[in-house]
């Protein structure tokens, strides 16, 4: 065996096992995804080298063996070791909510708009966003949520969740949490020296202050 098909078969089976782990839903499976998807269109779909850091040393080393077929033979791209893998890939954008930057920069040519006035929001995609401020009615559970999107915010949208969905997203947010904490080493992106927090362990309602009701008798 060459040199050559030493390279491409050791980055074809890395590859196969990194796509098969980006389907999934551990806590590296994002970055792997998005690895992916930085080879698959690097203008599109740019990657953080510094997101290499939170791989386990195994995958590691299969990202390092995909790059090295990508970057030293340039035989194929590597959605063509694939059967569909335009669309497999394109999913795996979708999937993990990763944006198209070449069509945010276009939609930005598009607005050509000063500083301080709202972006348009284009259809579609995706964003990153901060939560502005939030309303509510007392004695009623409906909630509003108002977020700035753009690197200035510019943008701001109103997101209304009634009872249902409030309590589900609630949820949603306290699970991620706790199962970032669930060993000591905790989140890969936590701070030099943060603690789990102790809302962990309380209710959202004992947090805002307010007693547990008492049992009926």
């Amino acid at each position: 065996m060459t040199q050559r098909q030493a390279i491409e078969e050791a980055g074809f089976e890395a590859l196969q096992r990194l796509y098969v782990i980006a389907l999934r839903d551990s806590g590296q499976c994002r970055f792997v995804a998005r690895f992916l998807l930085g080879l698959y269109n690097g203008l599109r779909f740019p990657f953080d080298l510094t997101d290499l850091r939170g791989l386990d040393q195994a995958i590691f080393e299969d990202c390092m063996a995909a790059l090295r077929m990508d970057a030293r033979l340039t035989a194929r791209e590597v959605h063509t070791y694939f059967e569909d893998g335009h669309n497999k890939f394109e999913e795996l954008a979708k999937r993990w909510g990763v944006e198209d930057m070449m069509r945010v920069r276009e939609d930005a040519k598009r607005a050509a708009q000063p500083v301080g006035t709202p972006a348009p929001v284009h259809d579609g995609g995706y964003f990153d966003a901060r939560v502005k401020t939030y309303g509510d009615a007392p004695g009623y559970r409906h909630i509003s949520l108002v977020l700035g999107l753009g690197e200035n915010e510019n943008t701001q949208i109103e997101v209304r969740l009634d009872p249902s969905d409030s309590v589900d997203v609630m949820m949603h947010i306290a699970h991620v949490h706790a199962f970032c904490w669930r060993s000591g080493r905790g989140p890969l992106d936590a701070r030099e020296g943060e603690q789990r927090p102790r809302w962990l362990d309380r209710t959202p309602a004992e947090q805002a202050g307010y007693p547990s009701p008492s049992p009926a008798v």
